[in-house]
């Protein structure tokens, strides 16, 4: 009999026990498995926004790196704008054109028109001179016809003479090479005369021109000084 009620006693316990850990597992926070597989999306997707957009901060640094490096240095501008300008001159003088853009300037007097005439006709004798001393001037600032002019003229006499020099280079580099350099340096050497005319007529034409009170473009030399930001 007493055997009887203590295992009646043990199943009352076992059964309250197991209520117990019911109750327990009922009461306690559970995440299901779709819930948890979320948010883990969730994080790797906020992770990957987060290295994108560290990706994307970079990208317009880096174009702005490689704009900085593929920028010209004026160096590169003017030796571009060089090259362009000589191939427009030399296609004008094929086509027989000396110069372009001619208008008369209604602000010209007398005194400016001879100073400009000066500043052509002078090169003949006495190089560079002349357009030196009127830009040097204080009252250039107040002509700008007569600076304009000094201006070309100038420019125009330097490439003269730096063509010169580079047909005497040439010459003497010529001269090392038997029979062909000989012949060249004797071609060379006839033309210089007509070429050195050729400058002489092409100051005067463009110095009477100026006297006309005109304001003229000289095929490619002119455009190169507009470049430059000199006239």
């Amino acid at each position: 009999m007493f055997l009887g009620i203590g295992e009646t006693a043990n199943g009352s316990k076992a059964v309250e026990h197991r209520k117990d850990e019911q109750q327990f597992e009922e009461g306690s926070p559970q995440t299901e498995p779709g819930e948890a597989e979320l948010a883990d999306t969730e994080a790797a997707g906020a992770v990957d926004e987060s290295g994108d957009g560290g990706e994307a901060a970079q990208v317009p640094s880096e174009e702005r790196l490689d704009s900085e490096e593929a920028a010209p240095t004026p160096a590169e501008q003017f030796a571009d704008s060089a090259r362009t300008q000589a191939g427009a001159a030399a296609g004008a003088l094929r086509r027989g054109e000396f110069m372009h853009d001619t208008a008369v300037d209604p602000t010209a007097d007398q005194d400016d028109r001879l100073i400009a005439l000066l500043c052509y006709v002078t090169q003949v004798l006495i190089p560079l001179i002349m357009p030196v001393i009127v830009l040097l001037s204080a009252s250039s600032k107040k002509r700008p016809f007569q600076r304009f002019h000094a201006v070309q003229s100038l420019a125009l006499s330097l490439t003269f003479i730096l063509f010169g020099l580079f047909m005497g280079i040439g010459s003497t580099i010529m001269t090392l090479v038997p029979v062909i350099g000989w012949l060249v340096v004797g071609v060379v050497f006839c033309l210089s005369p007509l070429l050195a005319l050729m400058g002489f007529l092409a100051l005067a034409y463009y110095g009477y021109q100026a006297y006309q009170g005109k304001r003229f473009a000289i095929p490619g030399l002119t455009s190169f000084l507009q470049d430059q930001n000199w006239i």
